[in-house]
């Protein structure tokens, strides 16, 4: 930017600071085309609009509490890196049921379709975040330490959680082996 430009920006941002509908509305519109070309750098293809959105509506409310009107530009950026960094966790954190309904069709190894199908069920009945963990690490693969990071815990935390998942699937597989008519409804909930 220039020095005029600057020094229009710092009064758009102290007039907005200040409670000035009209100035919030102007740096909103002279801000979004930098924070296009900086998400295009950050985030994922499909994820730019949404985070620049998040970041404009982040802006318009806690403006007032930004305290120095030359760090403005730097904190609007940081606004749109996390909302870029928490697009991309939920892209990967979440995997869909289809990862896991057909997983005895995938298989080639799977002996038996029918215990396939049951652990396709007792693993979709999990609460969301020991599914998550039980098939980052059991069926994708991931390490303990890569578990961790994409679930944003601990790596000690991550490990219980997998334990939880394991045993909530142990015990609803032994009830469904030993004849029981009907799975748990949820587990680990």
């Amino acid at each position: 930017m220039t020095g005029a430009a600057d020094t229009a920006l710092t009064l758009l941002v102290e007039q907005a600071r200040e409670g000035d509908r009209h100035a919030l509305a102007r740096l909103l519109v002279v801000c979004r085309p930098q924070l296009q070309r900086y998400a295009r750098r950050h985030c994922e293809s499909d994820d730019v609009e949404e985070a620049i959105q998040d970041a404009l509506w982040i802006m318009s409310r806690k403006l007032g509490g930004l305290r120095r009107t030359a760090a403005f530009m730097g904190w609007l950026y940081q606004v749109v890196r996390r909302a870029c960094l928490r697009y991309a966790r939920r892209r990967t954190r979440f995997v869909g049921l289809d990862a896991v309904t057909g997983l005895h069709e995938r298989d080639p190894g799977a002996r038996d379709p029918e215990l396939a199908a049951v652990l396709s069920v007792i693993i979709s009945r999990l609460s969301p975040d020991l599914r998550e963990a039980l098939i980052l690490r059991d069926v994708q693969g991931l390490s303990s330490e890569e578990l961790a990071h994409t679930l944003g815990i601990s790596e000690e935390a991550a490990k219980s959680r997998l334990h939880r998942a394991r045993a909530h699937v142990r015990q609803a597989l032994a009830c469904a082996l030993v004849g029981r008519e009907k799975l748990p409804a949820a587990v680990g909930s």
